[in-house]
């Protein structure tokens, strides 16, 4: 953006310039009169108004991109805290729910066992008394049936007691559980809203550093190209980091640096599936980390840097390349939406994009920290 108002700034002083100078030589070889004179000073000076006030404009602009950077920054981060939180609630409700359904079964367990110990009860003390005789019994028999019930009547109690408390326990995890439910819907909606603030933020960024209908055309040529010229990631890594592709994408002024020297930022809020070093199913060995994250989770810079590549490469999906300060790079993949153009400077935690939305379970982000084209451990 600053290139290219520059550009426009020379261009228009290029033209001031030849037509003040055609037009007071012409004046001045027909005739040069004080009025003839003072017309074209006038002219100058209107001409350095409106160079003033562009500039004035793009230094406005320039204040305001920069306090926009620092916006969504504070936005990405607090996405990311909002995530963590919804995470813990969600884990929560789901611990909560697992002890309500086997509270559930040793609640049925006990009502089934104190139902037949009262019909046992029961049938034991209305038993008959022909029953009792043809079963031949002693004259002590009713005595020691008398004894046996009052034996039996303190475990009735207990148990009647005991399943009082586990209903009474049931009913207050019930209400636990609901009140979980309520947090976690509520944190919901909050980080809805959070991603729509951030969505905003975003497009407001790119708003300002839009590009014309002929760059992108230029653009998406390039990517083309250097998309089929590269086999694998290696040779897009290589590619990349070529001073040729430097140059062509790095119209944009300076490599941005960080505003402070801070540890590498993860780029995701999630937990680390495969580290770096590790297997996977197949036995190929990670030269990155894999995180799995919320769906629809945004994905940060984890260092200030440049755009070197945006979009679809062979069996990636939709990936960033970023180039950072004294030779590194980071790779990252599996993004649902892409929120950068190539050229972009980005400052460190700056949103890249999001993750996927659809399907089940959590979403997965490739990320590879490189320096001098090989990869090395992020942590």
């Amino acid at each position: 953006m600053q290139d290219r108002a520059l550009l426009i700034k020379k261009t228009f002083f290029l033209i001031a310039f030849v037509a003040v100078f055609s037009l007071s030589l012409g004046t001045i070889s027909l005739a040069q009169t004080p009025a003839d004179l003072a017309r074209i000073e006038k002219a100058m000076e209107e001409q350095k108004v409106v160079a003033q006030g562009l500039e004035k404009k793009e230094a406005a602009t320039a204040q305001e991109l920069e306090a926009l950077r620092d916006k969504l920054i504070e936005a990405g981060q607090d996405l990311q805290a909002k995530s963590n939180e919804q995470e813990e609630l969600e884990n929560r409700l789901t611990a909560l729910e697992k002890e309500t359904e086997r509270r559930t079964r040793t609640l049925h367990e006990s009502r089934q066992r104190l139902a037949l110990l009262t019909r046992l009860l029961l049938q034991f003390s209305r038993q008959p008394s022909e029953v009792v005789v043809m079963q031949e019994a002693t004259p002590d028999e009713p005595i020691h049936r008398t004894i046996l019930l009052r034996s039996m009547l303190p475990r009735l109690k207990d148990e009647t007691s005991q399943l009082a408390q586990e209903v009474d326990q049931y009913t207050q995890l019930q209400n636990k559980t609901e009140g979980q439910r309520n947090l976690v819907k509520a944190a919901g909606q909050n980080l809805s809203w959070q991603k729509n603030k951030l969505d905003q933020l975003i497009q407001t960024r790119q708003g300002y550093l839009k590009k014309t209908a002929e760059e992108k055309e230029v653009l998406a040529r390039q990517l083309e190209s250097l998309t089929n010229e590269a086999q694998d990631l290696r040779q897009l890594m290589e590619k990349v980091s070529d001073s040729s592709w430097k140059k062509a994408v790095g119209k944009g002024g300076a490599l941005r640096s960080s505003r402070a020297k801070t540890r590498l930022k993860m780029p995701v809020s999630g937990k680390i599936m495969r580290g770096y070093g590790d297997k996977d199913d197949f036995g190929v060995i990670s030269e990155g980390l894999t995180f799995a994250a919320s769906a629809g989770s945004p994905v940060i810079a984890p260092q200030a840097g440049r755009v070197m590549f945006a979009g679809a490469f062979r069996g990636y999906g939709k990936v960033i390349i970023l180039q950072h300060e004294e030779g590194y790079h980071s790779f990252l993949s599996g993004f649902a939406r892409l929120d950068v153009d190539v050229g972009q400077s980005i400052d460190s935690g700056e949103p890249l994009g999001v993750l996927p939305t659809k399907g089940q379970g959590k979403a997965e982000l490739y990320f590879e920290w490189r320096h001098d084209s090989k990869p090395v451990s992020p942590i």
